[in-house]
C-alpha cells in the first residue's frame, strides 16, 4: 500500500488587518481612560507645589516679623505726608503706590526665602526699576505656582508718565492683602498694611487673618499683574473693595469705626472674591481678547484700586494665613466672611473655610 506523506499545516506568521485594528482600538481606549487620571495626578502635584510655595512665602513673612518686630510694609513708599494722593472725607486717605522707591513687601522678605543673592541687589534708596543688575526681573521658583504659566513673563515698566525706557519686572503668583477696602487705602486693616504694623495689632488672631493669596499673570508686557517687586494692585497687593455698613450711610469720618464696621450683603457690590468677574482695577490694563476678559478682566484707574485673588485651579484659589496655614477659598465664598478674614482687628468670630 503506497504511503502518503502528511504535510504540516502552514500557520500564519502575523496579525490580520482586522486583528491589528482591534488591538489599536483597545490601546486607544486604554489611553483615553488613563489620560484624565494622569492629567489629574499631574495637576494634583502642581497644586501641592503651589500650596508649598505659598506656605513658604507666608513663613518668610513670619520670619521677617520675628526679626524686625513687625509685619512687612506693603511697599517702600514716601513718608505718609508726601505719599498721600488726596483726602476724601474725614480721615480716609489714599496713598500713591508709585511713590518712594516703589519696592514691594516681597523684596523685604526675600532674605527669608533663601533669596539673599537677589535681595542684596536692591538698593534701599533706589527705585525698584533703577538697579543696574535688574534683580526685579528675576523669577524665583518659590514665587511661581506650577499651575500657572508665568515663567518667562515680564511687565515692562515705562515710568509714571509711561514714556521712559521700559524696565522689565518678572512676574510671580503671590500677593498680600492690604485690607478689605482699597489697595491704596492708608488705614485699611489688612495683614500687609501699606506702612507695616506690629503683630500685636492682629487681635483677631493669626489663624483668623488671611495674609497672602494667589494671583494670575498674562503674557502681556504691559499688564502689571504678578510683577512681584512692585507694590501695586494686582502686582504684589490685593484688596477686596468691600464697604462696611457705615460707609453706605456716609458715616465715614471717624477712624475708630475701622474697629466697629459690620459687613453684610447689602454693603457688598463691586467686590473681589477669588477669580471674580469684576475687573481688577489697575494702573495699566492693556487691551484684552474676549477670552481673557472672561478669565482676567481689568480696568484702568489711578485711585480706589483693588484686585482679586486668581488661579488656574478649578473653583477657587489658595490663601495663606498669619499662622502659616494654607486654605482653599472657593469662588463662591461668603463675601462678608472673606472681608472679615482679611481684617486683622474687627473683633468678629468667623469660621475659616
Amino acid at each position: 500500500m503506497p504511503s502518503r506523506s502528511i504535510q504540516p499545516r502552514q500557520l500564519s506568521g502575523g496579525f490580520t488587518l482586522v486583528e491589528l485594528l482591534v488591538v489599536i482600538a483597545i490601546i486607544g481606549a486604554l489611553i483615553a481612560m488613563l489620560l484624565p487620571a494622569v492629567q489629574a495626578a499631574r495637576e494634583a502635584a502642581r497644586r501641592t507645589q503651589c500650596m508649598n510655595n505659598l506656605k513658604q512665602t507666608a513663613l518668610a513673612v513670619l520670619d521677617y516679623e520675628q526679626a524686625k518686630g513687625e509685619l512687612p510694609a506693603g511697599g517702600a513708599f514716601d513718608a505718609v505726608e508726601k505719599s498721600m494722593k488726596f483726602q476724601t472725607s474725614g480721615l480716609y486717605f489714599r496713598v500713591d503706590l508709585r511713590s518712594g522707591t516703589d519696592q514691594s513687601w516681597i523684596v523685604s522678605v526675600l532674605p527669608y526665602m533663601e533669596q539673599q543673592q537677589i535681595a542684596s541687589q536692591f538698593a534701599k534708596d533706589r527705585h525698584a526699576a533703577a538697579n543696574p543688575s535688574n534683580p526685579q526681573a528675576a523669577q524665583p521658583a518659590s514665587l511661581l505656582c506650577p499651575s500657572e504659566e508665568s515663567l518667562g513673563r515680564v511687565y515692562q515698566w515705562r515710568g509714571v508718565d509711561g514714556t521712559s525706557t521700559p524696565v522689565p519686572f518678572g512676574k510671580g503668583n503671590y500677593a498680600g492683602f492690604t485690607g478689605p477696602f482699597h489697595t491704596d487705602d492708608y488705614s485699611s486693616p489688612g495683614a500687609i498694611r501699606l506702612f507695616g504694623q506690629a503683630m500685636r495689632r492682629v487681635t483677631d488672631g493669626a489663624s483668623q487673618t488671611m495674609a497672602i493669596s494667589e494671583v494670575r499673570t498674562r503674557d502681556h508686557e504691559f499688564d502689571q499683574r504678578g510683577a512681584w517687586a512692585l507694590p501695586w494692585s494686582g502686582a504684589s497687593l490685593l484688596a477686596f473693595d468691600a464697604h462696611p455698613l457705615w460707609y453706605e450711610d456716609s458715616v465715614y469720618n471717624d477712624q475708630q469705626e475701622y474697629d466697629e464696621f459690620v459687613f453684610s450683603p447689602r454693603s457688598l457690590g463691586y467686590t473681589q472674591p477669588p477669580n471674580s468677574k469684576n475687573p481688577d482695577v489697575l494702573y495699566e490694563c492693556p487691551d484684552l481678547s474676549a477670552e481673557q476678559v472672561e478669565l482676567m478682566p481689568c480696568t484702568n484707574s489711578l485711585g480706589y484700586i483693588s484686585a482679586a485673588p486668581r488661579s488656574n485651579h478649578p473653583n477657587g484659589a489658595y490663601s495663606a494665613f498669619l499662622d502659616g496655614s494654607v486654605h482653599f477659598l472657593a469662588n463662591d465664598i461668603d463675601e462678608p466672611l472673606m472681608a472679615h478674614l482679611i481684617c486683622t482687628a474687627d473683633g468678629q468670630v468667623v469660621t475659616v473655610p
